[in-house]
């Protein structure tokens, strides 16, 4: 089977929104080719040539889908690009792979992340740390890469995990549920609707021998969690945070803290208001057009 291949140019400040775009249309396992993160990141070998030709002066975006989908995702595209402002080029390209090809390709871009705390690495790479998570994310949104957990995992670093009991809703490939608990906590409930994303979440508990730890379920929160938890993420966007805030509220008690990521600015005052009201907001992180939120119910 061929896939088509989505190529989007922009610029540093916007790549980031470019690529959530893309995921909302396309298939998990989007990539962004920024120069700037090969001139700027000094852990990883940048020496091959093949590895520097895929950069070009512009940040080229990449995102896959089924080729009977490509003209669909192209007029969805079109349309969120034309409220796009100094955003660069925002050329398209399509191109054509076979079957399996852009997973590989994708395998490519994911690189060792180092945190205050953490060593976030792809499970066919080898790195060094105190607390390493190795990760196979199955092109399942959740590597650490993007802005949105990357603030998630900000914020973890700076709680007192131990003796915790976490949800990660929508997790993803579980990188948020899993981080918790090498920073110490007691368990981990992992809970996302996509089943190959939760088949993924299992397969890195595994690989890191945390399955004595966590559960993981596939379905809606209302559907598969019960009981309360001391830290809840929801890395999402802000109109499913909307859908989820009285579900949400249902697994926390007081004292709980919640993180909310996801949120594009323009969204954030409807994020606050809708859990202003149980919710006493202790920080907000900003990273390019992206919001997260923590918070500690009432």
């Amino acid at each position: 089977m061929k896939y088509s291949e989505i190529t989007v140019f922009t610029n540093s400040e916007n790549a980031e929104l470019v690529a959530y775009f893309l995921q909302e249309v396309c298939m998990d396992g989007v990539s962004i080719y920024d120069k700037r993160d090969l001139l700027s990141n000094y852990g990883w070998d940048y020496k091959s040539e093949s590895a520097e030709q895929v950069y070009g002066e512009e940040v080229a975006v990449k995102g896959y889908c089924k080729k009977e989908d490509t003209d669909g995702v192209l007029h969805f595209l079109r349309e969120k690009f034309s409220s796009l402002h100094n955003a660069g080029s925002l050329g398209i390209t399509v191109g054509e792979v076979e079957e399996n090809a852009w997973v590989e390709n994708w395998k490519k871009t994911f690189r060792p992340i180092y945190t205050k705390k953490l060593a976030i690495c792809p499970e066919w790479q080898q790195c060094d740390g105190e607390r390493v998570l190795y990760l196979d994310s199955g092109v399942a949104f959740g590597t650490g890469q993007h802005e949105t957990t990357s603030m998630c995992l900000d914020i973890a670093e700076e709680l007192d995990f131990q003796g915790k009991k976490v949800l990660d809703v929508g997790c993803g490939s579980g990188i948020l549920g899993l981080c918790s608990l090498l920073l110490g906590a007691e368990s981990a409930r992992m809970v996302d609707v996509d089943a190959q994303a939760a088949d993924i979440a299992r397969h890195n508990a595994e690989i890191n021998g945390l399955q004595g730890k966590c559960t993981v379920t596939t379905g809606s929160l209302t559907q598969q969690v019960e009981g309360v938890f001391d830290v809840v993420f929801a890395n999402l966007t802000a109109d499913i945070l909307a859908l989820l805030r009285q579900e949400i509220s249902r697994v926390v008690k007081k004292g709980s803290l919640l993180i909310l990521s996801g949120i594009l600015d323009v969204k954030l005052q409807q994020v606050l208001s809708l859990y202003g009201d149980g919710f006493e907001t202790l920080s907000l992180r900003e990273k390019g057009e992206w919001r997260a939120l923590l918070m500690r119910a009432k």
